[in-house]
């Protein structure tokens, strides 16, 4: 999912406002360290998991926070499974079932026994490339109701540029990075969203990426101004996305803790 869904992925569980924006800032930084290396080197959702166990493991100060990483992992699964699989994600779910989560056996894994349950419940197999286009679409009006409606998010993500430094430590021995390399990284990507800027500079930014993405990876070319405006006029169409992602997120996630 888009940042801004992730922050209130977290707000969705947790309240306290100091442990929010941790929690935010983490979840975000899985996401921007994708900007300290090109090449892909493993499953993003493998990634995100294995740092969660490693942060546990070797800053147990650090804990619960960073089980945000765990909510993060959820929310993108939900996304998967809600609007379909881009091409540079397809081999999330292609591994999903064989990758060895930390040398758990995945019939036993937590995450993948909300996988399987959500999978009977919302999945629903997508045809052809407009299909994930769409999905984008639906992506792009979740993160807008979000600016519309949740206006804390905007701060959140503003503030978490330097509430980030606290898990520059963790990051830095598990990447074995320098801590300036991937502050770099994280304001190379937060930079990419715009924030605190006008709605429709984030809005078009957003839609500008998925044109691109669209006729790079699909060969389909989007009516930019088209786009804009069916996401712009529709509030309430927004509205409806949102909370029902939200409606199945809290599901996933209520089953996680109950695992």
């Amino acid at each position: 999912m888009l940042p801004r869904r992730h922050i209130l992925d977290v707000w969705e569980f947790v309240k306290d406002e100091k442990e929010l924006l941790s929690m935010a800032s983490v979840t975000l930084a899985i996401d921007a360290v994708k900007f300290m290396d090109t090449k892909e080197k493993k499953d993003h959702l493998v990634e995100a998991l294995e740092l969660n166990e490693f942060i546990c493991y070797m800053f147990p100060m650090k804990r619960p926070g960073n089980r945000s990483l765990l909510f993060h992992v959820i929310s993108d699964l939900i996304g998967l499974l809600m609007y379909g699989v881009p091409k540079k994600t397809r081999h999330s779910l292609e591994i999903i079932e064989t990758v060895n989560y930390s040398e758990k056996s995945m019939r036993v894994y937590p995450v993948i026994e909300v996988w399987n349950s959500l999978k009977e419940h919302i999945y629903t197999k997508k045809h052809g490339p407009m299909s994930i286009i769409d999905g984008f679409i639906k992506k792009i009006k979740i993160e807008m109701d979000v600016i519309d409606n949740y206006p804390f998010v905007e701060d959140l993500f503003y503030e978490s540029k330097k509430a980030i430094k606290d898990w520059l430590p963790s990051f830095s021995r598990y990447y074995d990075k320098k801590s300036k390399t991937i502050w770099n990284a994280y304001e190379r990507w937060w930079d990419v969203w715009h924030c605190k800027a006008d709605k429709d500079t984030i809005l078009s930014a957003m839609v500008e990426r998925l044109c691109i993405q669209a006729e790079t990876e699909y060969d389909i070319r989007l009516d930019r101004e088209d786009v804009f405006s069916s996401i712009k006029l529709d509030k309430e169409g927004n509205s409806r996305e949102n909370n029902h992602f939200s409606h199945w997120y809290k599901e996933g996630v209520n089953l996680l803790l109950k695992i």
